[in-house]
């Protein structure tokens, strides 16, 4: 921790709800603690941010997979609004306390939250997790080399994105953050990639997500890009993350 974080600590200790102040989720509540801190309520992460801006509208419905603390679900349900709809899933029990309770603080009925990760298939895998890398938590059989030291290791329960269908809308735009196991969300949403064309925004860390994006989604007709719109035509032959993914048809503009 920085000096400047440590001084921020003493006006703002952890455990606190402020508000954000600026940016697509001003207005809205959080607790402080690790992981979203002061400077989500600046909106100084501003990135990620403008690019959802600018493809969500009201109305539409975002599957936000990997959503920890539930620091882009509470930007997505700001920009999806009352008649939209977000769905996040977040495993690691302390993540999930922490993202349930900044969306029951901030009553957010657009939202929806899952206490499982999204995979290939239904069951329960391993995980590896630590409270003092709380971004950081993974399955254990993806990019073992990534696992954060001294991780707790636990089983929990995933669920193939196609399965949700049943009881909720496809999406428009799915996010995913998972430390590795991008691949495994993709396989478990076939039937979504291929029915509804949703644009699809992924955070890559291994090769084996590289390659996910190329097998998935590449080979059924997406184009990849980066957040400055440069097309990524092979996801294995260099090194861009975050990319985001849609058909040809998807206007680069919103």
């Amino acid at each position: 921790m920085t000096l400047a974080q440590r001084l921020l600590r003493v006006p703002f200790p952890y455990g606190t709800e402020i508000r954000v102040i600026r940016g697509p989720a001003k207005g809205m509540r959080f607790i402080l603690e690790p992981g979203i801190g002061v400077s989500y309520a600046l909106g100084t992460h501003a990135a990620a941010p403008r690019f959802f801006a600018k493809w969500l509208r009201p109305g539409a419905t975002v599957y936000d997979v990997g959503s920890n603390k539930g620091q882009m679900a509470l930007i997505f349900a700001a920009l999806v609004g009352p008649s939209g709809r977000v769905l996040a899933f977040e495993p690691a029990p302390h993540e999930y306390e922490s993202l349930a309770r900044n969306i029951r603080i901030n009553r957010l009925n657009n939202v929806r939250v899952f206490d499982a990760a999204a995979g290939e298939r239904r069951g329960e895998f391993a995980f590896a997790y630590s409270r003092e890398q709380p971004t950081a938590g993974k399955f254990v059989s993806v990019g073992e080399r990534y696992v954060s030291k001294g991780a707790d290791r636990f089983s929990v329960v995933a669920i193939p994105l196609d399965e949700v269908l049943a009881e909720e809308p496809a999406p428009d735009l799915i996010k995913i953050d998972v430390e590795g196991a991008a691949a495994s969300v993709l396989a478990g949403a076939r039937r979504i990639i291929e029915q509804g064309s949703p644009i699809i925004y992924v955070e890559l860390h291994t090769a084996e997500e590289q390659a996910g994006i190329r097998n998935h989604l590449l080979d059924n007709g997406y184009i990849a890009r980066t957040l400055s719109g440069d097309v990524v035509r092979d996801p294995d032959s260099s090194w861009s993350s975050p990319l985001w993914c849609s058909r040809p048809d998807a206007s680069v503009e919103a």
